[in-house]
This record gives C-alpha cells, sequence and structure tokens, in this order.
C-alpha cells in the first residue's frame, strides 16, 4: 500500500501527545522545551506501522501556524478531544483548517475518559462532536480512549490502519514536490530536509530545485521510515539528504521539485472561501498570513471591484506576497488575520500566471475554478501569442499528458509543432496578418514583399505562431513568399507614370557605366530624386532580376556581372591565380572598386582568395 500520513488536531492539553505515544510508543515532544512545558510547540513524527505516519501538531493557538504546517500534506485527521473539557475554542479552529484544505477523512479520539463524570457525559461529548463535524467529512469515526488505563487504545491502533489501507492519493502531478517541514544537519553529511511527498517520485542521486531560492541541489541519500532507501514515491514521509545546499539557505517551507518544473512567485490568483464565524468582513488591501503547504507567508488582498467580503462568501481575488513563496494551480491554502491572529478561510490557486495586456480586475473575476474550462480561458487569452503544449504544462504546473487531455476535453487544435489554439484564433489572426501586409503593399506600393521580421513586430503575433499561421495561409494561396519576405498573392508591382520613366533611366545608367558599381546616392543626385524613391526602384528592378546589390548600397547592372565573370572564366582558363593588379587591368577599375569587385567574387564564390592571391573559386 502506498504510504499515509495522519495528523492529529485538537485544543491544547487534550492529550494528543500522549495519545500518540501509547498508539506507537514514540514522545514526539522533541524539544527540551517542549518536555519542560509540557506542551507540544513544533510538528513531531511516529509511526504507527511500516505505512502509517503520524504528524503530531501543537494546540495552543500561539502555534497556529505550526498546525497548519503540519496537516497541509495529511491524508487523514485524527482529532483529539478530552472528556472533562469537551470541545474548545481550538477545537473548532482546528475543525475550520481541516475543513479549508479539504482533509477527506477524520478519526475523532475522546480522550481521558477515566475523567469524565460518566457515560451520560460521554454521549452528550460525542454527540456535539458529531453535530460539529456534519459536513466536514465524509464521514467521522468516533473512539473512546484513556492512555491511563488503556481503554479504546488497540480498538483505535486497528481503525487507524484499517481507514488507512483505503485512503485515495490526491492526483499525482506526474512530477516531484516535497514541502519541506523540517531542516536539520548532520555532521559528515550535512543538510537534511524532512517532508511529505505530495507527487512524483525521487531517487538517490536525483537533482532538485530547492525553492524559493532556485537552488540547484543533489539527493545524497534518503530515508523513510527511519530506513535507508533507493527512492519514494508519492504518500511517502522522507528524510532527504542534500549536498550543494547550506542548511540556512532551506527552512520550513521551502520546497523540494523536479528542476524546471516549478518557480518561485510573489503573486497568484485564488479562489476564496471566507468562514461564516468571521467577525469582521475582509477589505480590499487587507493585510493576511497565507498558510500555503509548510509555509507561512504574509500577504495583500487584491479584491477584484469590490472593497469587502463579509463573512461566508467567495470570490476571486489576487494575492501580492511580502515574500517569495512556491504555488501551483490547485494548492489548497488557509488565510488568517494578520493581528491578532485568527483564522478567517482559505482557497485554492488558481493560476500564478496572468496575461500581459488584460484588464487585471476582469480577469480576475472571470476565472473559472474549473481547472479545464480556467485552461480555455488561459488559451483564449493569448490569441496572438499562443503556447505549446510544453509551456502550457509549465505554467499550469502539470505534465504534457495532462494538457492534452484538457485539448482533447475541449475540443481544441494544436499545430505540428504543438501550438494550442482555436478556430477563432486562427481566423483573427489571418485577418492581422493580411492587414498587415495590405498597409504595408500600400504604404510601399514599389516593394515585391514586407521582411518577416517587420511583419511579426507590426502584427505582434508571436514568431513560431507567425511561422504556422503563415505556412497554413500559404498552402491556401492566400500569400507567397517572394524574394526575403512575405507578401499577399495578389500583390504585384507595376511600375507607371514618372517611376517607370525613372526606372528606365536608372537601368540605362547602370548599364552604361560598365563594371563600375554605382551607389544610391550617387542615382539619386544623377537623377535629382530623393534616395527613398531611387532605392524602393532599385529594388523593384533587382526583384525583376536586372540589378544586383554589390555591398550595402552599392549596385550594378545583371548584364555587367555576367561580362565580369565571363572574364574571370577567360583568365583562369589561362592562369592558375589572379592578384589584385590583374583584376584591375581585367576590368579597368581603379583599386577603390576593384577590392570591393573582387571581395564580391569571393563571395560569390567566383575566385577563392589565398593571401593576396585569388584561384579559380567553386563555382565559376
Amino acid at each position: 500500500m502506498a504510504h499515509v500520513v495522519i495528523g492529529t488536531a485538537g485544543h491544547i492539553d487534550h492529550g494528543k501527545t500522549a495519545l500518540v505515544k501509547a498508539l506507537t510508543g514514540t514522545d514526539t515532544d522533541r524539544l527540551a522545551e517542549e518536555q519542560a512545558r509540557g506542551m507540544t510547540i513544533d510538528l513531531g513524527f511516529a509511526f504507527l506501522n511500516d505505512n502509517v505516519t503520524i504528524i503530531d501538531v501543537p494546540g495552543h493557538e500561539k502555534f497556529i501556524r505550526n498546525m497548519v504546517a503540519g496537516v497541509s500534506t495529511i491524508h487523514m485527521a485524527m482529532l483529539v478531544v478530552a472528556a472533562d473539557d469537551g470541545i474548545m475554542s481550538q477545537t473548532r479552529e482546528h475543525l475550520q483548517i481541516l475543513k479549508l484544505l479539504n482533509i477527506p477523512q477524520c478519526v475523532v479520539a475522546i480522550t481521558k475518559t477515566d475523567l469524565a463524570e460518566d457515560e451520560e457525559w460521554l454521549d452528550l461529548v460525542e454527540l456535539d462532536i458529531r453535530e460539529l463535524t456534519d459536513g466536514i467529512f465524509k464521514s467521522v469515526d468516533v473512539i473512546r480512549t484513556s492512555v491511563n488505563t488503556g481503554v479504546g487504545i488497540a480498538e483505535l491502533k486497528n481503525l487507524l490502519e484499517q481507514k488507512a489501507v483505503t485512503i485515495q492519493q490526491s492526483t499525482d502531478r506526474g512530477f516531484f514536490r516535497l514541502q519541506v517541514d523540517r531542516v536539520f544537519s548532520m555532521a559528515g553529511f550535512g543538510t537534511v530536509t524532512t517532508g511529505t511527498v505530495i507527487s512524483g517520485d525521487l531517487k538517490k542521486g536525483s537533482t532538485v530545485d530547492v525553492l524559493p531560492g532556485n537552488i540547484k541541489a543533489k539527493v545524497r541519500g534518503i530515508q523513510s521510515h527511519g530506513l535507508d532507501v533507493q527512492s519514494v514515491q508519492q504518500g511517502d514521509r522522507a528524510a532527504v539528504n542534500l549536498s550543494g545546499v547550506d542548511k540556512e539557505k532551506v527552512f520550513r517551507g521551502s520546497e523540494l521539485a523536479l528542476p524546471g518544473k516549478l518557480k518561485s512567485i510573489k503573486k497568484f490568483t485564488a479562489h476564496i472561501q471566507l468562514a461564516s464565524e468571521m467577525k469582521k468582513e475582509l477589505k480590499h488591501h487587507q493585510r493576511v498570513r497565507v498558510h500555503l503547504g509548510t509555509a507561512e507567508v504574509l500577504a495583500r488582498v487584491h479584491l477584484s471591484g469590490k472593497k469587502k467580503l463579509p463573512a461566508g462568501s467567495k470570490a476571486n481575488v489576487n494575492l501580492d506576497l511580502e515574500k517569495s513563496t512556491v504555488a501551483a494551480s490547485g494548492d489548497r491554502f488557509v488565510l488568517r488575520t494578520y493581528s491578532p491572529m485568527t483564522t478567517i478561510g482559505g482557497g485554492t490557486v488558481l493560476t500564478t500566471f496572468i496575461p500581459k495586456g488584460v484588464k487585471v480586475s476582469s480577469w480576475v473575476s472571470a476565472l473559472e475554478v474549473d481547472p479545464v474550462q480556467r485552461f480555455r480561458q488561459l488559451v483564449d487569452s493569448l490569441s496572438t501569442q499562443p503556447h505549446t503544449i510544453s509551456a502550457w504544462a509549465l505554467l499550469n504546473q502539470c505534465t504534457d499528458e495532462k494538457v492534452h487531455k484538457w485539448i482533447t476535453k475541449l475540443d481544441l487544435l494544436t499545430t505540428e509543432k504543438g501550438i494550442v489554439f482555436t478556430h477563432k484564433m486562427l481566423d483573427e489572426s489571418k485577418k492581422i496578418i493580411v492587414s498587415t501586409l495590405n498597409t504595408f503593399h500600400q504604404r510601399k506600393p514599389l516593394r515585391r514583399s514586407m521582411g518577416v521580421d517587420i511583419l511579426q513586430q507590426e502584427s505582434r503575433l508571436s514568431t513560431i505562431w507567425l511561422e504556422e499561421v503563415v505556412a497554413m495561409m500559404k498552402k491556401e494561396g492566400i500569400v507567397k513568399f517572394v524574394e526575403s519576405g512575405l507578401a499577399l498573392t495578389s500583390h504585384k508591382v507595376e511600375l507607371v507614370g514618372s517611376t517607370a520613366e525613372l526606372s528606365r533611366k536608372m537601368e540605362n545608367n547602370l548599364t552604361e557605366v560598365g563594371l563600375t558599381p554605382v551607389t544610391t546616392a550617387e542615382l539619386s543626385q544623377k537623377f535629382n530624386e530623393n534616395d527613398k524613391r531611387v532605392l524602393e526602384v532599385l529594388h523593384v528592378l533587382k526583384g525583376d532580376k536586372k540589378v544586383s546589390e554589390i555591398e550595402n548600397g552599392t549596385w550594378m547592372h545583371n548584364e555587367n556581372i555576367a561580362k565580369l565573370r565571363q572574364a574571370l572564366i577567360n583568365h583562369f582558363n589561362q592562369n592558375n591565380e589572379m592578384g589584385v593588379t590583374d583584376f584591375k587591368n581585367i576590368t579597368a577599375l581603379t583599386r577603390k572598386f576593384a577590392i570591393p569587385m573582387l571581395e564580391y567574387c569571393d563571395k560569390q564564390g567566383w575566385t577563392d582568395r589565398s593571401g593576396n592571391q585569388r584561384s579559380k573559386g567553386d563555382n565559376l
């Protein structure tokens, strides 16, 4: 069977620690202060059997933070109520916390029955317990016990073991997570962290992320239930010996995770449920304590479109944290007031991601609690920047397989590269591309195409999405690739009027100058035109394969380039090498033009340079 963790709950002095000792033989009050004061302050741990761990939590209201850290990863609660006191204030608050954390099962132990006045009193205590727990758990078993007389101890242990066998583990995220509840160092071993594996598995020798802090650490060794093991899995209590991280860098509230799966955050969106017992309304921007996993973090609550939330209400909110922590979609947490510290509610993390450009208050309010429908909202919110399946898995802190299931349920579409999209997103992106290209063609009618990089900037579509949509549009005959850019299939460059006349004059001039390259500026000056118009005409001539750009801003007619190539062929038919002087004699160019033309020949593969000499190139 999978390992099961049981957490105690109940008022101070109701006998939780004594009961755990009677069940397991272990005194969980490990601190000297605890033993001196006779009061549990921090978490204690004991083994009921090889597969069941009991976490003993403090009952005093001052140590509720430790109690929440202890029960945040349990599978079942053991509520302890003393027969002589009955239900007390911390009994109620602990029950409230168990409800907020969605702990499914509970066994109630009425302790100190030897101090009860009579059976009728015990019946009343049990009745009160059943009324208080009604609606919180699927079922509640009540066992009457006494550690002094031994009454009910064996029966309680047997019941806990039976319940543990039936426990259903929560859904596994598919990657390793352990929320740290204790850190210590051992001579010769270094840093040791303990906690419950809440998803995935971990093997000795693996590397983990220690968060927050983004520290990489190596797993030197693992213990579970006091034994050295090679691996642990979901539900296991584990002590993980780490190398590569100092003890001071890890603390209760840290998390160990498979590298790259989780990130440190300072803000998340959540759905909260306020307790009906709240005495004051929750105000916008109110400072609260967030108990998330084993961490306690101070935060500000940002209500969406409201100034206050009354007791018992539900709402989506943003929580701005005062320090970094770790959270994943679906994680549950408890909310407590800053001062005085009382439990006011709890909630579920919806997302740690807010898309750019959305109106935050409207976005947060509309966010779905159901993870499948929420995924659809997230996909729709990124209509021009759709993500891949893997990227969505990282943003939702889940596996690619989980995202695939959501895609199937929602009838979403994916590209060959794994981009998730909808028909509406595709149609909108096509319209954006057509509009952007059309505007470009109207603005620059002599340009055959628009650079893809410029199209990406102006359309604001992500690079990978643009590539996918353009490929679809090309198959549909909407766009075409021209030279190194993109154009609408319907776009044609036509030279008319004065522009056609300028093109004829420029082409004639480039033909007449022979092998001497001409700059854009020289052509502009010769024909008394601005550089922009001359350059546009040159690009049209280039597209018609009449001219070529030798280097940036320097041009030559292709007929003359063909003559140059033939001259080189003739030279190398009779010679093995060619120097600069030879090239000047062949072309009648001055050194000013000969050097750049030689470099052009090198680039074309017509010549192969070695020092000051050139030989015949592979492309000649």
